[in-house]
């Protein structure tokens, strides 16, 4: 158990060192070493009762792959995304401390470590400038419209022709005016907002729509069958809202299963009227589109 707590504590405070290294910004490398040294106290904490801890060929493999994870990612979904992994590590010291399992002249100590643990990571956390945590409410407004739109219209198209040509043009056309139309409204939005600058703001939300727009009509150009390019698609919206969310509930500290749920709801009603939509507007003017 010992041995557990003082090698989570050294791997941590080796990871930050590293992510500091390869910092481009002074404020967030003195943050991750500020991090770094912290853990580092807190394994020198447990190497008392554990003894000294190797890091293994696994670890170093490990080590790489959180690396390369902040440098994709970022440095705040790492962080976070680490601390998850770890579990509610302050409430485990908490109980060792209660259960009397560490010496007495230790427990002010294991103390100070309970309260770093709970809020001055966090708080070092929240100091850390990144550009995808700035703008992550534009990306997601990108990304989740994109998604619901288009969704929307591929699934009026399926009640409404046996295209999937026509379908997919159908998608493209409303993706690509509707992201013009989605960064312009966030430009609007990002000037009456202290922080944000306006262009980026814009440019981040367009960028993301449109990603989001090519994506999920690609299946519509590759001979596929309607239904079968539909589920495809839908399959991508549902993969690409899946690590969004995930992505989301790590930096917000969220659910993700609740909120995936939700949004997968939402997404099948969306595609249910837009179906019987299609289908009534081809009822109504009894048109028949095959192409």
């Amino acid at each position: 158990m010992f041995k557990e707590f003082a090698k989570d504590e050294l791997f941590d405070s080796i990871l930050y060192a590293e992510m500091a290294n390869r910092a481009k910004n002074e404020e967030t490398r003195k943050v991750l070493l500020t991090m770094s040294q912290q853990e580092r106290s807190h394994y020198e904490f447990w190497r008392k009762y554990a003894g000294d801890i190797k890091i293994t060929l696994k670890d170093k493999i490990v080590l790489k792959i959180y690396l390369l994870m902040g440098r994709i990612l970022g440095t705040v979904f790492t962080v976070k995304f680490l601390e998850r992994r770890e579990g509610d590590t302050s409430n485990t010291y908490r109980r060792i401390l209660e259960e009397g399992k560490i010496r007495e002249e230790d427990e002010d100590a294991l103390k100070r470590i309970i309260e770093e643990e709970e809020i001055h990571e966090n708080y070092f956390v929240s100091q850390i400038d990144e550009f995808a945590l700035r703008y992550l409410g534009a990306i997601a407004l990108g990304i989740a419209d994109a998604i619901i739109e288009l969704t929307g219209v591929q699934a009026g198209f399926i009640g409404f022709t046996g295209s999937s040509l026509v379908t997919g043009i159908a998608g493209l056309i409303v993706g690509v005016s509707a992201s013009m139309s989605m960064a312009a409204a966030a430009y609007l939005q990002a000037k009456q907002e202290k922080g944000k600058k306006p262009a980026v703001t814009a440019l981040t939300t367009g960028i993301a729509y449109l990603f989001t727009v090519i994506a999920l009509t690609v299946p519509y150009f590759v001979n596929f069958q309607l239904l079968m390019a539909f589920s495809a698609s839908l399959t991508l919206a549902l993969a690409i809202l899946a690590f969004f969310s995930f992505y989301s509930s790590v930096i917000f500290d969220r659910k993700f299963l609740s909120d995936y749920l939700e949004n997968i709801g939402i997404i099948f009603l969306i595609v249910a009227i837009g179906y019987f939509f299609g289908d009534f507007v081809k009822n109504f003017f009894g048109i028949e589109l095959f192409v």
